[in-house]
């Protein structure tokens, strides 16, 4: 296969691999992972030929990055024509013809077609912009050649689950064009995880028969709305750039969004960051305050990146080649068109909302994963980065946004079944429905009104500090014995010889009171200091230092 693809087995040959580092990773098994992605293909039912293409499109890729120029008065020539050469066969297309792709440029302006030669740099940026579109239309396509191998047969109930796959905020030392990307997609699906959860949170009240109450949060729109709105936005204000007479710059770009984002709260210039912020920044960077952190973006390579065009003769030429899936990815009404191609980031925006509509249609769930060490190793938790990935995946703001109303709900019977220790009312089986054994409960535990409310299912707790007291009141396993033996307790109780275990399984309430001490008698007061002690879990030997110095009975 390597001759066929003309290519050598030492990766650090290939530009595109390594950008001058070291390409072989010792924890990789290339062989093992190509033996995987074979067995896929197969899975899926690409046939042989669409399999040959795809790695011949992919070793071109590679070819592409080793295509080197030089330039002799200001025109570029081919430094390695072997590549070209090589790149021909594996597509299918005249080598001479992309030769020329590669160092000229077609402009037809008015119905005048002129030619002229693309200096070095102008090649290289062609040769790159090449090899992204190739890759990024076989990428596309194998995602169309996926959906119809998954396509159900007719006949069959067509019931579909979508993956999506994203790992969240990029922050890197150093965020270009790539990380902001990212970190817009992330904006818009923080966007529409809040909304479903409220709108689950309001469907779920519905259904309980619970008033509903506004809840507040922090609502993200307001960044979206600075990346993407129209003729305002980032997105718009850097296409107005890419499209602008003259030359147009990164730097000016900058300028551009420093003039007109200097007064909102969420954009943060050089000149506008704090001293402290200042001294991390550079005069090429800009801040933008996300949901999750502040992100610092460098502005080099941003026009570049966004504009991405590939050059008319290039287009053409991958129409003509015999290679099925470049053939079809590059259509020859691309060649013919006299429409610009969109923006890189106009493209990432639309398809984008496309995919925002379809989720807002659906069913989602959420599966968050946490990473918990850079080195790929288990049993490693590096709590650096695991909180980074917690604050940067947005899970503190959703559950804000759970806790705000009521923060615990559980069916009533789940409820019961758990805290019917908790009552003599109920323990240690309630003979009326569930619904009525939790109210005796939450009576019994003398919940505030404003704490609770009783659902039609299920029981709704506001705030988390009145479930964990709730839970403080379940007795130990080692407690449970005493329940069959109040006399003993009470016998107990009045020669101050109740066990600290004994005592803590009736710390309830009007139970305990009744137990630990005789309403009416004289030994209440010092029973229920008794009871308080073993309540707060002090040892059974600092509950006898306190009474020997107090001069009370049961301190032996």
């Amino acid at each position: 296969m390597l001759t066929n693809l003309q290519l050598k087995r030492n990766l650090d040959t290939y530009f595109y691999f390594t950008h001058g580092v070291k390409g072989r990773v010792n924890t990789i098994d290339d062989a093992h992972q190509f033996q995987v992605v074979q067995k896929a293909m197969s899975v899926i039912e690409l046939t042989q030929k669409e399999q040959d293409d795809i790695f011949a499109i992919v070793a071109s890729v590679l070819h592409m990055g080793n295509v080197g120029f030089t330039e002799q008065e200001g025109k570029a020539q081919v430094l390695k024509p072997e590549c070209v050469e090589a790149i021909s066969k594996l597509l299918g297309c005249k080598a001479s013809k992309l030769n020329k792709a590669f160092t000229h440029r077609t402009i037809d302006a008015r119905g005048d077609v002129v030619t002229s030669p693309l200096t070095r740099e102008m090649a290289i940026y062609a040769r790159d912009a090449l090899a992204k579109a190739v890759y990024d239309r076989l990428f596309t396509w194998l995602v169309v050649r996926l959906n119809t191998s998954l396509q159900p047969k007719q006949g069959r109930k067509k019931e579909v689950m979508g993956i999506l796959d994203i790992y969240g905020f990029e922050i890197f030392d150093r965020n270009s064009f790539e990380q902001f990307c990212i970190n817009f997609c992330n904006e818009k699906l923080q966007q529409l995880f809040i909304e479903l959860t409220l709108k689950s949170e309001q469907e779920e009240y519905r259904r309980e028969g619970i008033e509903w109450e506004h809840i507040d949060y922090f609502n993200n729109k307001v960044i979206c709305d600075l990346i993407e709105e129209k003729h305002k936005g980032i997105i718009s204000l850097m296409d107005e750039e890419c499209l602008r007479p003259g030359e147009p710059t990164d730097k000016s770009f900058l300028a551009k969004m420093n003039e007109n984002l200097s007064n909102h709260k969420h954009y943060i210039s050089h000149r506008k960051a704090g001293k402290d912020l200042q001294k991390t920044m550079t005069r090429e960077e800009f801040c933008l305050k996300h949901y999750a952190g502040d992100v610092i973006y460098n502005v080099e390579g941003f026009l570049d990146k966004n504009n991405d065009l590939l050059f008319r003769d290039l287009r053409e030429i991958m129409s003509e080649t015999t290679n099925s899936i470049t053939k079809e990815v590059f259509p020859a009404s691309d060649v013919t068109t006299k429409k610009r191609p969109e923006t890189a980031a106009t493209q990432f925006k639309n398809s984008l909302n496309q995919l925002m509509e379809i989720l807002m249609n659906k069913e989602p769930s959420y599966i968050r994963c946490i990473k918990p060490n850079d080195e790929q190793r288990s049993g490693i938790f590096d709590d650096k980065v695991v909180i980074h990935q917690v604050k940067y995946l947005g899970l503190m703001e959703n559950l804000r946004v759970r806790r705000a109303g009521f923060a615990y709900r559980r069916p009533y019977e789940m409820f019961l079944q758990r805290y019917k220790c908790l009552s003599p009312k109920t323990w240690p089986n309630y003979p009326g429905s569930a619904k009525q054994g939790v109210q005796e409960i939450v009576n019994h535990l003398n919940y505030d009104k404003d704490e609770y409310r009783m659902g039609n299912t299920k029981l709704f707790i506001r705030s988390p500090r009145t479930l964990f007291a709730t839970r403080r009141c379940i007795p130990s396993k080692e407690a449970f014995h005493c329940n069959n033996h109040t006399e003993d307790l009470e016998r107990k109780s009045t020669k101050n010889e109740v066990p600290e275990d004994e005592g803590r399984c009736y710390c309830h309430g009007e139970m305990g009171a009744k137990i630990l001490g005789k309403e009416g008698s004289g030994e209440e007061a010092e029973s229920r200091v008794n009871y308080q002690k073993l309540h707060k879990g002090i040892h059974n030997k600092e509950w006898k230092s306190d009474r020997n110095q107090q001069g009370l009975p049961g301190a032996g």
